[in-house]
């Protein structure tokens, strides 16, 4: 009854309106974009002041299409002063509004870059790399000179609050469950592995919402990463192209193309990446016997390198059908080939410390993964003056991946034959999604927006074990061993958010009704298990506006399903000593999220401290326990409580007029219950992080980048993980009015990266260090060069709306 119950609210709210009154009728609405390539300017300040007395009406900041629209304007005479970062400040013609003309439409207004003259030097302002703001930060990565030449990875790795492991496993504010999504929805291609080759010369901006709205998927604890691949919309036929050499046979390129008749724009890019990786291990790990007191002792050494390499590429076309219509498709490919070499030595040894076994294991593999999709939308605005907009789309997604694994093990001792064992993982992945979004004012400081997501997603897994039989030359598959697996997920959603504004204070409440269908089939064990539920997701956003300061606090529930491979109970064997097992009975996270931001504009500085807490039940934990004196088992289980609080700072400032700094510090306190699965019943500890990214313009077309990272402590449900750091550095010098770049690049200039944790159990005791090779030095250029139509200086579209945008 309650599902049928929030379906007829929403469909009331919808009916408001068809009642709507304007009380107000001032509205002054218009777009901003840059002057020189006719983009929109995004966060751009609309400054509306009274032409008699120069004092402020009213301000607003444009969207990512530079749009923007002030309401509730009382009768009188005003001129609009705007500007950004970079940018020389502009102000509008003299508009009226009064009972007979009540709406001015500024049309498109054109900001130019700021210019700084330094003795006989002058620097050229440009767009700000990062934008702070309070729900939201936004990274634009073709300003990062490392985004030239390195990956996905590399640039999250800059990014305030977000931290990335060697594995390059993604955390925001500490917690390692974040949604990922690529262009405002989910995708097959949002994988660790996959980020970790993604070109970032690929991509235009990444965002990051801490605490999103109930039109955002509820999906991970930490929150949403978006991150919007380029799709120029330049005017004319042009084309972007960039290739970068590295050591150790290191080799990327990409191109980027458009053409844009004003009615129709076409688009498309590919990259390629080849890259080296190797990487070593230490492990020291005591298993204890708790009724005897004795423990067995394992010695691990390892070393291995891998040979990555990645196509992407992307097609597709905007029509503007008409001044109220657009339409798209766009279709992507990612295929990604990894071939991995490894040499574990492995020494075991009993409570008198000696030798019981003593071998070698060696490793070669080969994963290849092949990933298609295709996503089209319908967007209808019946007023562009209000916002009233009906947006349709769709998105299906294809991923297949295969893993052949072949292993030799040497023995020393005792004296035994070689041995041969393989491992075979066959994968695939079916998504398909579905949304309709409908947004319009109620009245002139009150909108609605609502609309229906449907997601579903088809896994199968298959992985097959086997020895070499040395008599017969022939692979024989271990039947005990072998894992078959089937899941289905879907998922309906309803939301609705209404916003209203009074004076400074603005409001947005929302909610997300979700119905979840989960069916899974553990094929190995000739068993089914299902797990139906409903869930309500409610958020809040209340903000106060003075002038240049802003306070906002936030609130969200949100959740964190287990993968189907987290919840399969057949065991997965890693190797002979390693196994996985996955938890059938794993429930969902269930997030509560507190925010309260303030941000705060100086001259040449902006800050944006933000106190944040939340509460996670049922949060996740992996689990290691010595199954006997040589093999570990590891499993994922549920805490009973997980709760964290901390502070967030980022700002940005602009020093000795070249400098220009990003700067960000975490600060968080967490503390985990973890007695419901037999250890300490509280823990607690505090951990932080600091970014600072310099970018130093020693000419008008030179600039040098440093960036340097700080990661400490962190806290496990076993025990913890030590601290990080890492420096990079970047040089650009631009030439022939920035068509032609030369870049060079060194990542961790002090080859500092490494993973350290310990395991502190009464039965385990255990220490892993493991390191990379990863000083990476990268060399290269960035070619422009197209043709721009002169009678279509600006698209009749521009819609890529952050989020909101396929």
């Amino acid at each position: 009854m309650l599902r049928y119950f929030l379906l007829l609210v929403f469909l009331s709210l919808a009916q408001l309106t068809l009642f709507s009154q304007t009380r107000n009728p001032g509205i002054v609405s218009g777009r901003v974009v840059d002057a020189q390539n006719q983009k929109p300017v995004e966060y751009a300040n609309m400054v509306l002041l009274d032409s008699l007395t120069g004092k402020m009406v009213a301000g607003v900041v444009s969207d990512s299409n530079g749009f923007f629209r002030i309401a509730n304007v009382p009768f009188g005479s005003y001129v609009m002063e705007y500007t950004f970062i970079g940018y020389e400040k502009q102000r509008s013609k003299p508009i009226a509004i009064s009972r007979k003309h009540p709406k001015a439409d500024l049309g498109v207004l054109n900001l130019g870059a700021s210019s700084i003259t330094m003795n006989e030097v002058t620097i050229t302002a440009e767009k700000s790399m990062m934008i702070n703001k309070i729900d939201r930060k936004v990274f634009n990565v073709q300003k990062d000179i490392q985004a030239q030449t390195g990956t996905v990875t590399d640039v999250l790795q800059t990014i305030p609050s977000v931290s990335v492991d060697m594995d390059g496993n993604i955390s925001l504010r500490g917690s390692g469950s974040v949604t990922i999504l690529i262009n405002g929805r989910p995708s097959v291609m949002s994988g660790a592995a996959n980020l970790e080759q993604m070109p970032a010369s690929l991509v235009e901006k990444i965002e990051v919402i801490t605490n999103p709205s109930a039109k955002y998927k509820p999906d991970g604890t930490g929150g949403i990463i978006n991150i919007i691949l380029k799709k120029e919309r330049k005017s004319g036929f042009n084309t972007i192209l960039g290739a970068n050499v590295g050591n150790n046979s290191r080799f990327n390129t990409n191109l980027q193309l458009n053409y844009n008749t004003g009615t129709i724009n076409v688009f498309g890019s590919y990259g390629f990446r080849q890259d080296y990786r190797y990487r070593t291990s230490e492990l020291k790990s005591q298993a204890i016997d708790t009724s005897s007191g004795k423990s067995t002792w394992l010695f691990q050494n390892g070393a291995g390198y891998a040979r990555p390499i990645s196509h992407l590429a992307q097609l597709g076309f905007d029509l503007g059908m008409s001044n109220k219509d657009v339409a798209g498709i766009s279709g992507t490919y990612n295929y990604r080939q990894v071939k991995r070499h490894d040499t574990t030595s492995n020494l075991y040894e009993d409570a008198d410390l000696q030798p019981t076994e003593k071998f070698t294991r060696f490793h070669n593999g080969k994963e290849t993964q092949n990933s298609a999709g295709i996503t089209a939308f319908y967007e209808h605005t019946f007023n562009k003056e209000d916002e009233h907009q009906l947006r349709a789309g769709f998105e299906y997604e294809s991923d297949k991946e295969s893993e052949n694994d072949y292993y030799t093990n040497k023995y020393t001792i005792p004296a035994l034959p070689d041995t041969s064992d393989q491992s075979l993982t066959a994968n695939q992945e079916q998504t398909i999604n579905i949304t309709l979004d409908y947004s319009r004012p109620l009245w002139e400081d009150a909108s609605l927006e609502a609309g229906y997501e449907g997601d579903i997603q088809i896994t199968d897994q298959n992985q097959d074990v086997g020895h070499l039989d040395p008599e017969t030359g022939q692979w024989i598959l271990y039947q005990g061993e072998s894992n078959k697996f089937h899941a289905n997920q879907t998922v309906h959603a309803f939301f609705a958010t209404l916003s209203c504004i009074w004076k400074k204070f603005s409001v947005m409440g929302g909610l997300r009704a979700e119905e979840t269908l989960l069916n899974l089939d553990f094929k190995t064990l000739d068993t089914t298990a299902k797990n139906d539920y409903f869930a309500l997701y409610p958020t809040i956003h209340l903000r106060y506006e003075a002038g240049k300061n802003e306070w906002q606090l936030n609130y969200s529930r949100r959740v964190n399903r287990p993968d189907g491979e987290d919840m399969n109970p057949v065991p997965e064997y890693r190797d002979p000593r390693n196994i996985f097992v996955g938890n059938p009975h794993l429930k969902p996270e269930d997030i509560h999220s507190l925010e309260f931001g303030y941000a705060v504009k100086f001259k040449n500085v902006s800050l944006v401290p933000t106190l944040f807490y939340r509460q996670k039940v049922n949060g996740f934990t992996m689990v290691t326990n010595s199954l006997n004196d040589s093999v570990l088992v590891t499993t994922i289980d549920n805490l009973a409580k997980d709760q964290s609080a901390g502070l967030d700072l980022s700002g940005t400032a602009q020093v000795a007029k070249i400098i220009s700094l990003n700067f960000s510090a975490s600060g968080f306190y967490s503390q985990i219950d973890a007695s419901n699965i037999g250890y300490s019943s509280a823990k607690s500890t505090f951990s932080w992080n600091a970014k600072l990214n310099a970018s130093v313009s020693i000419t008008k077309t030179t600039l040098f980048q440093v960036n340097g990272q700080y990661r400490s402590e962190v806290l496990t449900a076993q025990g913890f993980r030590k601290p990080t750091w890492v420096v990079n550095l970047g040089f650009r010098q631009d030439f022939w009015k920035k068509k032609l770049s030369l870049i060079a690049t060194v990542s961790d200039l002090f080859n500092s990266q490494s993973m350290k944790n310990r395991i502190n159990t009464p039965t385990l005791v255990q220490e892993t260090t493991r390191r990379r090779d990863a000083r990476v030095i990268y060399c290269g250029f960035v070619f422009n060069f197209g043709t721009t139509n002169k009678k279509n200086k600006e698209a009749k579209f521009e819609f890529d709306n952050g989020m909101d945008r396929n």
